[in-house]
C-alpha cells in the first residue's frame, strides 16, 4: 500500500461503526468529553466511505502552550498496517492537527508488540503502560477456565459467603453511595481518575444503561461495588470500592464474575480493567491477571510541537520513510 495514502487524513461527520475499540476512541467517550467542555473531531484515513483507520481527537487548552490536539489510544485500524504505513500515518496525522493547534499529542496502542509512533519523527513525552483486558468470549465454563486456580477458589468462597448481589443502571444521583465511598477511598489512597463531571456527562449523553453498577451487600448493607462503562461491544471498568467485609468475603471477585457474565450476554467482546502496575499495586495486578485478563501493551505518548521534530531527530526518532507531511497538501480542516 503506498505510503502517500497513509497521510490522506480527512475530517468525518461522525465515526463509522467500530467492531471494537478502546473507550477513548469510541464516540460515547467523545460525546461525554464534549459535554464536559472539550472540543472533539473525527478523522479518517483514506476514503471517507471506508476509511483505513479512524481517529477521535480531543481539543484542550494547556497553560503556556495554547490549543492542543489529543489522540488517546488511537488511531483505530480497520486492518493491521505494516510498520512503515503506521508510522507515516501517525506523522501525517500529527502534521494535519498542527495546522490549527499549537501542539498534537498522540498515544497509539502498540501494533504487533511495537509502538507505531517510534519512527514517526515525534518526540516521546511519556512511556506507555500495560492494560489488563478481560476476554468475554466463550461459555461461562470457558471463561472460568481462563482464570488462575487460586482465583477460582476465591470466587467459589465468595459465592458461598451469603452475599446479596444487585445490579442496574447508574442512577442520576451524584451522591450515590458507591460514588461517595469511592471518592473517599481515592482521597485516602491519593490516586486520581476522571473527574466526577465526566461520569455524569457520560450518563446524560449515552444513557443510564451505558453505566452499570454491580453491588454486593450483607444484611442489606453495601460491602462492595463496581461500575463499568459500556461502549458498543466493549466495556471499561471505571471505579470500585470494597469495605472490610467486602474484602473478607472476596466480594470483588464475585462482582467481577457477575459483571463479566452480564457483559458477555449483552454481546461485549472484552472489558478493560485498567493499567497493570506490578510495582505500586502488585496485589491489584495479580487480581486482574488471576481473573484471566491478558496484558495489552500501550504505546508511549508522543508530541509534535514547535521545535519537537528537531529534538526528535537529535535523539534518534527520525521521520518515517516516504513521509513528507506538508500541511498545504492535507485537505481542508474545520476546527471543532
Amino acid at each position: 500500500m503506498p505510503l502517500t495514502w497513509a497521510m490522506d487524513w480527512t475530517e468525518l461527520p461522525s465515526l463509522p461503526g467500530l467492531a471494537a475499540a478502546p473507550m477513548q476512541q469510541h464516540p460515547a467517550y467523545g460525546r461525554a468529553c464534549a459535554l464536559a467542555g472539550a472540543g472533539t473531531a473525527w478523522l479518517g484515513l483514506g476514503p471517507a466511505s471506508r476509511p483505513r483507520a479512524t481517529a477521535q481527537v480531543l481539543f484542550r487548552r494547556w497553560p503556556l502552550i495554547g490549543r492542543v490536539a489529543l489522540v488517546p489510544r488511537g488511531p483505530v485500524w480497520a486492518e493491521p498496517p505494516c510498520p512503515e504505513e503506521a508510522a507515516a500515518a501517525l506523522a501525517g496525522l500529527a502534521a494535519w492537527l498542527r495546522r490549527d493547534c499549537r501542539a498534537a499529542v498522540l498515544s497509539p496502542d502498540c501494533l504487533g508488540g511495537a509502538d507505531p509512533a517510534a519512527s514517526a519523527g515525534l518526540l516521546p513525552l511519556m512511556t506507555g503502560g500495560t492494560q489488563a483486558r478481560l476476554r468475554l468470549d466463550g461459555s461461562p465454563a470457558e471463561r472460568m477456565a481462563r482464570m488462575h486456580g487460586k482465583w477460582r477458589n476465591r470466587l467459589r468462597r465468595a459465592q458461598e459467603a451469603g452475599l446479596e448481589l444487585s445490579q442496574g443502571p447508574l442512577p442520576a444521583d451524584p451522591g450515590h453511595w458507591l460514588l461517595r465511598r469511592e471518592a473517599e477511598q481515592a482521597r485516602r489512597r491519593r490516586y486520581r481518575h476522571l473527574p466526577a463531571g465526566f461520569l455524569q456527562a457520560w450518563r446524560l449523553e449515552n444513557g443510564p444503561r451505558a453505566a452499570r453498577v454491580f453491588a454486593a451487600s450483607l444484611g442489606g448493607v453495601p460491602v462492595a461495588g463496581m461500575l463499568f462503562l459500556v461502549h458498543g461491544c466493549t466495556a471499561t471498568y471505571h471505579l470500585g470500592w470494597s469495605g472490610s467485609a467486602g474484602r473478607a468475603t472476596g466480594a470483588h471477585a464475585l462482582l467481577l464474575w457477575e459483571a463479566a457474565g452480564w457483559l458477555a450476554r449483552r454481546g461485549c467482546r472484552w472489558a478493560e480493567l485498567g493499567l497493570l502496575d506490578t510495582h505500586r499495586t502488585p496485589g491489584l495486578a495479580r487480581f486482574k491477571l488471576g481473573a484471566g485478563a491478558e496484558p495489552v501493551a500501550l504505546g508511549s505518548s508522543w508530541i509534535d510541537a514547535p521545535g519537537s521534530r528537531a529534538c526528535a531527530r537529535f535523539f534518534g526518532h527520525g521521520r518515517p520513510p516516504g513521509a513528507a507531511p506538508k500541511a498545504a497538501a492535507m485537505g481542508p480542516h474545520h476546527p471543532a
